[in-house]
């Protein structure tokens, strides 16, 4: 998880969303809000996921987007996938703060989204939002999928441009590989799914 983790960090010193301002639409679902908005040479996927997050109604937009690293990181200029995971919180009626959740890179294999949901990982009384996220690996040497748990602390200002990942928790909640080995090695992920990771949380002392 901690190189997951550096990855996305990383991947934030080539890409800054500033956070903004934009406009829903009269009677427009939250699917076609989202497209509206979508980044250069993405497409939606997961999931747009209206939500009420500690009071406040939100939109989720996940984008799939196929990007190249410079090319001294990929000689090659192969291409590779990142998930550019989008926030909208309203304020006045139909106005909403454009706000960047992560962004999260390739580990072996390309991201995918399994779930997003709401806990409580720290000693506020406010949720935190969570994701699992996964990627499949096909390697000389092992098979399977690698899942990876983020957590976010809930927005602490208006005008806030990203939200602020939980290093310390996120890495407690890692899944892991679930994956066989070529020498026959074979493990389980420890959290895939949110009532895997909400019981390790009710175990650490975090009431749900």
């Amino acid at each position: 998880m901690k190189r997951i983790i550096l990855l996305t960090s990383l991947l934030l010193m080539v890409f800054f969303l500033p956070a903004q301002v934009v406009m829903r639409l009269n009677d427009e679902t939250p699917e076609h809000f989202a497209s509206r908005f979508k980044p250069y040479n993405s497409v939606i996927t997961y999931r747009v996921i209206p939500a009420t997050w500690n009071n406040k109604s939100v939109i989720f937009a996940f984008y799939d987007q196929e990007f190249q690293l410079p090319k001294q990181k990929d000689s090659l200029q192969q291409g590779d996938h990142r998930i550019i995971a989008i926030m909208f919180a309203e304020g006045e009626k139909n106005h909403f703060t454009k706000v960047l959740v992560d962004l999260i890179g390739s580990e072996g294999g390309s991201p995918v989204i399994d779930t997003l949901f709401f806990l409580n990982a720290d000693s506020d009384t406010l949720k935190e939002l969570a994701l699992v996220v996964s990627w499949e690996q096909k390697h000389y040497d092992v098979n399977g999928t690698l899942y990876g748990t983020l957590v976010f602390d809930n927005m602490q200002a208006k005008e806030q441009e990203k939200l602020t990942i939980l290093k310390e928790i996120s890495e407690k909640l890692d899944g892991g590989c679930e994956c066989t080995w070529k020498d026959g090695t074979r493990k389980k992920a420890k959290f895939k799914t949110a009532a895997e990771i909400t019981k390790e949380l009710e175990r650490l002392g975090y009431k749900q």
